[in-house]
């Protein structure tokens, strides 16, 4: 199990102000979760994480280096004050 801090900027009260992008963001990052996509992980864009205030891409991306394959129990996405919150369990099959 590990969770991660997705954008800061949902919403007009969220503490980076709104970000139209921070839902697609997000959403992006849940798919990649929820599916172990170890390669789009990997893959995720560092500046516009930065831009949205991603803290946890960089946690995500030591996850995807460690050696799998990997299967997904699951992941959820909560945004409580603005802020997006992703966990998830992944297990070796």
């Amino acid at each position: 199990m590990f969770l991660g801090d997705g954008s800061t900027r949902h919403g007009p009260r969220s503490p980076g102000s709104d970000d139209e992008r921070s839902g697609p963001f997000d959403s992006l990052v849940h798919t990649l979760l929820a599916t172990a996509d170890v390669e789009g992980l990997l893959g995720l864009d560092a500046g516009l994480a930065h831009e949205l205030g991603a803290q946890g891409r960089a946690a995500w991306q030591v996850l995807a280096g460690v050696p799998g394959p990997w299967r997904s129990l699951g992941a959820e996405f909560f945004a409580p004050f603005g802020v997006g919150y992703h966990v998830a369990v992944w297990e070796r099959p």
